[in-house]
């Protein structure tokens, strides 16, 4: 199965991915490839939640989002977006455990485009 089928059948909007970069498919594989290797650069780790400051993790969580919100990688996206909104609120146990829920997902999401390279 190609990357972009195979990405569909994990829940990305890829058509909406491709129209966000007006239909240039070596662009938005390109940016995908840029989304894995920010993840892998940098991961968001279950135990930066038990920090007493957590605006890093605010903030690293913001770029995610918008990130995987800008390629339509939508089941990551929503996560992302409702784990921002809890550490906002100042709730970051639920945001943790929502984060264990995610990052299975984006492994197997990781896993996918590293596979297709």
């Amino acid at each position: 199965m190609e990357l972009l089928e195979e990405l569909e059948t994990m829940g990305v909007n890829v058509q909406e991915g491709l129209d966000r970069v007006i239909g240039d498919k070596d662009l938005y594989v390109m940016m995908l490839d840029m989304f894995v290797d920010a993840v892998k650069q940098k991961p968001i780790e279950l135990a930066d939640f038990d920090a007493a400051d957590y605006d890093g993790l605010t903030k690293q969580v913001h770029t995610l989002k918008g990130t995987t919100g800008n390629l339509s990688i939508t089941p990551l996206f929503e996560m992302y977006n409702e784990i921002l909104g809890m550490l906002r609120d100042g709730n970051p146990a639920p945001a943790k455990a929502l984060m264990t829920k995610l990052l299975p997902v984006q492994e197997k999401i990781i896993d996918c485009i590293v596979r297709h390279k």
